[in-house]
């Protein structure tokens, strides 16, 4: 029997809004611990940002909204999907998650480690507190 993304996906998905800064995203990746949020804009998805997109902009997370440093369109999958199909989908992308949704809705994200698998490229450690 095949499993359905829906079954391993986070539900609960912690966002960003394009407005808010790369700080405030750093603050909830922390929390989080994620190392990507959804970015939604009038309940729509409309980007994925990500750690390598904060250390791209290390020296001015405060001033730098993740509309700049996000991947707009990003690769989704629905619920439905098998998770053959998100695995798949993060290897031909060399992606480390995937937002999930029904219809125009984000109802969860699904990640490498949910699956099981290595992130596709290593991230780098840092900690947006000690930064230059």
């Amino acid at each position: 029997m095949t499993q359905l993304v829906e079954v391993l996906m986070t539900r609960k998905v912690v966002t960003v809004n394009p407005a808010d800064t790369l700080a405030a995203a750093a603050s909830k990746m922390k929390a989080g611990p994620f190392r990507r949020l959804p970015v939604v804009e009038a309940d729509q998805l409309v980007g994925i940002v990500s750690e390598f997109d904060l250390v791209r902009y290390a020296d001015a997370l405060d001033s730098t909204l993740v509309e700049t440093a996000m991947t707009r369109q990003p690769i989704t999958v629905m619920r439905s999907d098998t998770l053959d199909r998100a695995a798949a989908l993060m290897r031909e992308h060399k992606i480390g998650a995937l937002p999930v949704m029904h219809g125009a809705k984000l109802v969860g994200i699904v990640a490498a480690k949910d699956l099981m698998m290595p992130e596709p490229r290593p991230l780098p450690e840092w900690d947006p507190r000690n930064r230059r």
